[in-house]
């Protein structure tokens, strides 16, 4: 499952390696700038000023950019979370209600890729927690129970509820129409479909003067005077 569109972990140099072993789960982040900066422009910033670092960026247009590999430890959440948990940005902010968050479905949908990518490498539950719950998904407000930290994001509106679905949903796809279907008609209409003899049950097939489907391309084939098509009336 590719969960990056574009890896810059090579540029990214502070922070101190970690083990995978003990990751706890993912932390949700907002960039609390202008929503419009494209992840390149984000992941520069941080390189530039080193006043920050995540795992993964997601823009509005679901453009995922890799700052870091799971083995790092980033400068997230200033505490525990580092430590512990991946981190995923979104360029929104914390004061957005719960419909401008629904309003940005490529940016949700690309994230949950990352986070399915997680949970199943990890072995997360796709699930709304705390830090005394873990593991599973939470915020970066959540983590300031550990200390380090007075930010509030991704804010009280985030759709964690809709965003553990997406996750889910990539984790196990719902069946969607579509796919091969197994048919099973019933005698009656595959006796039409197959051209076997009508049993009067169904006098009102008019239209194809008492035929079934595979007489009536017959008639029409002698009609036209194609060889080897014979008209021949259903049950004759």
């Amino acid at each position: 499952m590719t969960y990056f569109d574009v890896d810059w972990s090579p540029r990214f140099n502070f922070g101190e390696p970690r083990s995978t072993s003990g990751l706890k789960g993912v932390c949700v982040h907002t960039s609390e700038g202008n929503p419009n900066i494209t992840a390149e422009n984000l992941a520069n910033y941080q390189l530039t000023s080193q006043t920050g670092s995540y795992h993964v960026i997601v823009d509005l247009t679901g453009k995922r950019l890799r700052e870091n590999t799971d083995d790092w430890a980033t400068w997230s959440s200033g505490n525990q979370g580092n430590n512990i948990l991946l981190h995923i940005c979104f360029t929104a902010r914390a004061d957005w209600t719960r419909q401008q968050w629904l309003d940005q479905p490529k940016m949700l949908r690309a994230g949950a890729t990352v986070v399915a990518h997680w949970c199943k490498t990890y072995g997360f539950p796709a699930r709304k927690v705390d830090t005394r719950s873990l593991p599973g998904i939470l915020g970066h407000n959540d983590t300031r129970a550990w200390g380090g930290t007075d930010h509030t994001d991704p804010g009280p509106n985030f759709p964690y509820d809709v965003f553990a679905q997406m996750v889910n949903d990539v984790l196990n796809p719902p069946k969607t129409p579509g796919g091969p279907v197994a048919l099973t008609p019933d005698r009656d209409t595959k006796a039409q479909l197959t051209g076997s003899p009508d049993d009067g049950k169904y006098p009102g097939w008019d239209q194809l003067g008492g035929r079934t489907v595979v007489n009536a391309l017959a008639a029409i084939g002698a009609a036209l005077k194609i060889p080897g098509f014979k008209d021949q009336k259903a049950g004759s």
